[in-house]
């Protein structure tokens, strides 16, 4: 890579960011990136979300976080300018960068564009793309263009009728998550989170690696997995023994190191204080209660869990709306910092609680 462009996202300077979502849920990728950037320290402001793309005010040093952790990413680097989604502003915008600074060092370079929703229908991508490139090559000569593994990618986003040229950092890989779907796994259960939803977990439960991690109602593991995936060290717990030992070899599978497997009662956990938890009570004809009603297993749950979290540290909760999560938190003197909506099918929408332990 170009020094100028490596320095700028090696740099502790804010610039403005843009992440390119996954667009699965509403809001939960966006939430899912300013999680990671606070669990690691940095700092971010004028946050605005359009759809499927986030941009903010932040250290380019984040994006490796957010590449390492997120799931709900596609690509995410640094904003060079934007403009109306004409191709006379688009021009404008190209030539007055100052590419010859950007790209020194660098000997190629690639053009990717994505259309984010049904926007600027008369500028075609592929057109897009072989325009900006041919622009780049005519100030800049002696790059050359590589469709692989280029010095630089320019990344062209179009949305709500606006034009983003941006300087590619990271893309997610592609099928990195099939080899950990629910039924690759040696021990299933229909109530398992997917990948995506329980990494995002563990993430909105501002989790880092090295950090300890539980999930009190652990299941086969579904969410330690991905919580000892990106370095914490886990912890399942549950009341089923037959559940943990599920977890136990989902775990040993994926070759992935864990504190342990600890039967117990979810309301009554005998451990010290956790850097994070995140966690999905069961509900459900695929779960079982052991005969306690969902609202009460999870009051009770969240009436004893301040002794078990660390001060100032977060749990994720995952439930039915129709739970009174944000209610049985401010009781249990909990703080509720953020909440979302996930519509399953026509009988469920789930919420997911961040809580902190104020």
């Amino acid at each position: 890579m170009g020094s100028v462009a490596e320095s700028l996202q090696q740099s502790s300077q804010q610039s403005k960011l843009f992440f390119v979502l996954s667009g699965e849920h509403d809001s939960l990728p966006a939430a899912e990136v300013q999680a990671i950037l606070e669990s690691a320290g940095i700092a971010s402001r004028n946050v605005d979300r359009s759809y499927r793309l986030l941009t903010l005010d932040s250290s380019p040093v984040g994006l490796r976080s957010v590449s390492e952790r997120s799931l709900m990413y596609d690509s995410c680097g640094i904003e060079l300018g934007r403009c109306a989604a004409e191709e006379s502003e688009i021009k404008r915008l190209v030539e007055n960068l100052p590419l010859e600074t950007l790209t020194q060092n660098a000997s190629s370079f690639a053009v990717r564009s994505v259309r984010l929703g049904g926007v600027s229908k008369p500028i075609r991508r592929t057109g897009l793309e072989k325009d900006i490139g041919s622009m780049v090559k005519a100030l800049v000569p002696r790059l050359n263009v590589r469709l692989r593994d280029p010095d630089i990618t320019l990344a062209c986003i179009l949305f709500d009728d606006l034009f983003l040229l941006g300087l590619s950092s990271y893309s997610k890989p592609s099928g990195m998550i099939a080899p950990r779907r629910p039924r690759k796994r040696p021990v299933f259960h229909p109530s398992t989170m997917p990948p995506k939803i329980a990494r995002c977990m563990v993430n909105l439960a501002r989790a880092t690696p090295g950090s300890t991690f539980a999930d009190p109602f652990s299941g086969v593991g579904g969410i330690i997995i991905e919580a000892a995936v990106i370095g914490c060290r886990v912890l399942g717990i549950d009341a089923n023994y037959r559940m943990l030992r599920g977890a136990r070899k989902n775990i040993n599978y994926f070759g992935l190191d864990s504190l342990g497997f600890l039967r117990a009662d979810a309301r009554h956990m005998p451990l010290q204080p956790l850097d994070a938890i995140a966690t999905d009570p069961p509900y459900g004809r695929g779960s079982s209660t052991m005969g306690n009603k969902v609202a009460k297993l999870v009051e009770d749950f969240l009436m004893g869990v301040k002794s078990s979290l660390k001060r100032n540290r977060h749990l994720c909760i995952s439930a039915p709306v129709e739970v009174e999560v944000e209610d049985y938190a401010h009781d249990a003197g909990l703080m509720v910092r953020e909440k979302h909506l996930a519509r399953v099918h026509r009988s469920l929408t789930r919420q997911f609680v961040v809580i902190q332990n104020a």
